[in-house]
């Protein structure tokens, strides 16, 4: 069938995941595609929830302000919402197969995220986990209930970031933040704190940011928070955690940042990922193989380095999920003859992050169109959490009424 006759009977753009990739994907397709293409989003839960805030549900504190419903907010802009779980893709077949039957598409967004390594470590994850994290709300109120019991039986708490881990940043929030906590409640001298990460420094977050070193390095000194780098975990059990070094620390509790997959139900579609279960995708967000299939956010990763950076895996964070859905969109709307491809892949301020750790926080930036370029601001506690509330209600305000701008 020519183009022409496909506009004018209407083509579908099928959106797997509706978190920042896939939201942004979306928004930025119904803008792009003329009212006779339909965009539809296919997730399992009916709630968007802003992920960096869910340490702080995990510290007790309500969500209030961070969530929204998805149908509503998607039917306002003419974007259909199936809510359902993607349980696998027949690329030859145009198909996605969803809990409630097959979607056909004409072209495919998969913006699904990630989810915790079952094998790299030992105890991390699986059957015999004996570590928390905080990746999505289940595991942020199962972390509120361990950080409950530490407080009822306190002793050693170690905080850190398994080798591999790429959702970095919340470790370092929630080991200060506890810090603060701790010392509020009057046990933090019961609570010794250790943080572990396979970084090579302090404030490196996985893409080399180089300007928070001393500033992190100097406020972790100055909260009594152990630190070891350069330090992959070899084992986790109840109450002990191993480390290559063969060092083994105790611990009343464990929280560790997990490294991630891909998606089961992708993973087990026939060539669409790579053997970590992730999407590997050129520039334009397009799959290496499949010209209808593109992929964004964790879910996806570049087959080549983009500069600024000298890899293919960018860091994640929301902020940065939302632009790479939003340049996805647009670069698949001009593949249907509806605009023109993004400038670029990645924006030039790549990285914005607040640290909020209680009395005390981190502004970070990076930028750069070739060569990335840090800084990093020390803030004083009650900035640091006015600024991080602010980013977050603007966000998720964006996110919730489509209010967008394209790259």
């Amino acid at each position: 069938m020519e183009l022409a006759e496909r506009q004018a009977s209407g083509r579908r753009v099928v959106i797997a995941g509706a978190s920042f990739a896939g939201l942004g994907a979306a928004y930025a397709l119904r803008r792009k595609l003329p009212k006779e293409d339909r965009v539809t989003v296919i997730a399992p839960t009916e709630s968007f929830t802003f992920a960096p805030s869910l340490i702080w549900a995990a510290m007790g504190h309500t969500l209030r302000h961070s969530s929204f419903a998805i149908e509503p907010a998607l039917g306002r802009k003419g974007i259909e919402f199936v809510r359902s779980h993607v349980r696998g893709v027949q690329v030859h077949d145009h198909t996605v197969l969803t809990d409630d039957g097959g979607v056909q598409y004409d072209r495919l967004v998969i913006a699904t995220g990630g989810r915790p390594n079952t094998t790299v470590i030992p105890g991390l994850a699986g059957e015999l986990r004996a570590a928390s994290w905080i990746v999505g709300e289940d595991s942020a109120l199962e972390t509120r209930n361990v950080l409950r019991a530490l407080a009822d039986d306190p002793g050693p708490l170690v905080v850190g970031v398994a080798q591999g881990a790429s959702y970095i940043s919340a470790a370092y929030e929630l080991a200060l933040a506890l810090d603060t906590a701790l010392r509020q409640h009057g046990i933090r001298d019961r609570v010794p704190i250790t943080f572990v990460t396979a970084e090579p420094y302090l404030g490196h977050l996985g893409f080399g940011q180089t300007a928070a070193r001393r500033l992190l390095e100097k406020l972790f000194a100055q909260r009594d928070i152990a630190v070891l780098v350069s330090t992959q975990i070899e084992h986790i059990r109840a109450h002990e955690i191993t480390l290559s070094t063969r060092q083994t620390l105790p611990a009343r509790a464990i929280i560790i940042m997990p490294p991630f997959t891909g998606s089961v139900d992708i993973w087990k579609s026939a060539e669409l990922t790579d053997e970590t279960g992730l999407i590997p995708v050129e520039a334009s967000y397009r799959h290496t193989k499949h010209e209808d299939v593109y992929a964004c956010g964790v879910a996806s990763y570049f087959q080549q380095p983009i500069p600024p950076l000298g890899f293919g895996h960018p860091p994640h964070t929301g902020y940065l999920s939302l632009h790479m859905g939003k340049t996805a969109g647009q670069n698949v709307a001009a593949s249907l003859g509806c605009g023109s491809l993004a400038s670029r892949a990645l924006p030039h301020v790549l990285d914005v992050r607040v640290l909020n750790g209680g009395r005390s926080g981190v502004l970070l930036i990076s930028r750069g169109d070739t060569e990335l370029r840090n800084t990093a601001r020390k803030l004083p506690g009650t900035v640091a959490h006015v600024l991080k509330a602010s980013i977050e209600r603007y966000l998720v305000w964006r996110l919730r009424t489509g209010r967008i701008d394209l790259p």
